[in-house]
């Protein structure tokens, strides 16, 4: 299907997006995919910085405020200082704000969690490994499943891009 619009009529269409590098890279495959339906659109991507990149040093189930990683891109677009957002479907509120939509869902890459061990533990699964051994992860429904699964693990809240995360192993 074409898409219509102002942007479209004038032929360069403004995406907004997270800075953050896996936030790129989502975004710029959702603009390839554009490319080749409006070849004759050119596409700006604009970099936002959301509430949830700023504040690296508390776990986001105690930072109490919703749209962590969504909101400054919603003002951008209600701004009209971009034409449209892509988000990641995690990030997204089960209300959006008014004047809002949801206008596509990509098709899903691979869903599975990656596990990323020190090297120490190279060839471990998780049952593996000693008591009191420490899991780092931002997600509360994943440390929840794996709390049960897992019950002599220990876990700490990390937070981050994987660069950043992966950087924390090495630590």
């Amino acid at each position: 299907p074409r898409l219509t619009g102002m942007a479209f009529e004038r032929r360069k269409v403004i995406v907004g997006s997270r800075k953050s590098e896996l936030a790129m890279i989502q975004t710029r495959s959702v603009v390839s995919a554009l490319e080749k339906i409006h070849p004759d659109c050119k596409y700006e991507v604009v970099g936002i910085s959301t509430t949830g990149d700023k504040i690296q040093d508390v776990a986001l189930s105690k930072i109490g405020e919703k749209s962590l990683f969504t909101k400054e891109l919603e003002v951008a677009l209600d701004d009209k200082r971009v034409d449209f957002v892509v988000h990641s479907l995690k990030d997204m509120p089960s209300t959006l704000p008014p004047r809002m939509i949801m206008a596509a869902v990509c098709k899903r890459d691979n869903p599975h969690d990656a596990l990323v061990l020190h090297l120490k533990h190279k060839g471990k699964a998780l049952s593996d490994l000693p008591k009191g051994s420490v899991l780092g992860s931002s997600s509360l429904r994943r440390v929840a499943q794996l709390k049960l699964r897992y019950p002599h693990l220990d876990f700490s809240d990390v937070r981050g891009n994987l660069n950043t995360r992966l950087r924390k192993l090495d630590e």
